[in-house]
């Protein structure tokens, strides 16, 4: 900086060294910054995933489970005495709902929930809503009847809401309905919550039930880098998606 004498020399130096020093001083915080965010993204990781689908359970790669029925109902029986659980409420749950209920027993399985539950998050996405409980319902309704417990279950995130009073999980949640499962937009919508530190923990993926046919992909991310771990990108999740 070049200062020009005046009759106020003494003021005009000392105004050009205080925009010096401002000025370096906004460039470390500008890398301190992205030092910062290089940082926190890069701990980002996959630790824990699961697919569901065809009667095959696969948790982290490993087939856990397979059974030979076909019917959607005896197959969830038997997963749920396979895993041990012990949840009443499961029997009154909606086919949707069992379904992701079940997956997120799997991926939340061996992992520590020690985060605020309200920085734990859900993340889901499906593309055929609610539709075999809305059908279910619709039925009644023609019989001029009713149901409040299967007409509840009449809004897909319901699901999550169950996932959420298992788990006492009180964070951001959403349930997005998309033609295919858009990788990219969940990729970024918790890239974007990761960044501004509403979240340390989610649960994340697609959950899709219609006239029995099921599909279940969850996966955890968290704020840890461990050695089996996954980096959390969109290749990755594809990957992981479209291996089982």
């Amino acid at each position: 900086l070049v200062c020009l004498p005046n009759d106020n020399g003494r003021n005009c130096l000392s105004i050009c060294v205080i925009k010096s020093l401002f000025s370096r001083l906004y460039f470390y915080q500008i890398i301190f910054f992205f030092l910062i965010h290089s940082v926190r993204m890069f701990n980002l990781c996959i630790t824990n995933y699961c697919n569901i689908s065809k009667g095959k359970i696969y948790a982290n790669d490993k087939l856990i489970f397979e059974s030979n029925v076909t019917d959607f109902e005896s197959f969830t029986g038997e997963l749920y005495k396979k895993l041990e659980l012990n949840y009443p409420k499961f029997h009154k749950m909606d086919n949707l709902t069992k379904l992701g209920w079940l997956a997120s027993e799997l991926v939340i399985k061996n992992v520590h929930i020690n985060c605020n539950p309200y920085k734990f998050a859900i993340n889901i996405m499906n593309c055929d809503s609610s539709i075999d409980t809305d059908i279910c319902y619709q039925n009644i309704i023609d019989n001029n009847k009713s149901s409040p417990s299967i007409f509840v279950y009449t809004l897909p995130n319901i699901m999550i809401g169950e996932i959420c009073i298992k788990n006492n999980i009180k964070g951001d949640n959403l349930l997005q309905i998309s033609e295919i499962f858009d990788i990219p937009s969940q990729y970024n919508y918790m890239h974007s919550l990761f960044e501004a530190g509403i979240v340390e923990k989610s649960i994340c993926g697609w959950v899709n039930f219609n006239k029995n046919k099921y599909e279940a992909f969850l996966y955890i991310i968290e704020k840890i880098k461990a050695a089996d771990s996954l980096p959390f990108n969109i290749e990755t999740i594809n990957k992981l998606f479209k291996k089982n």
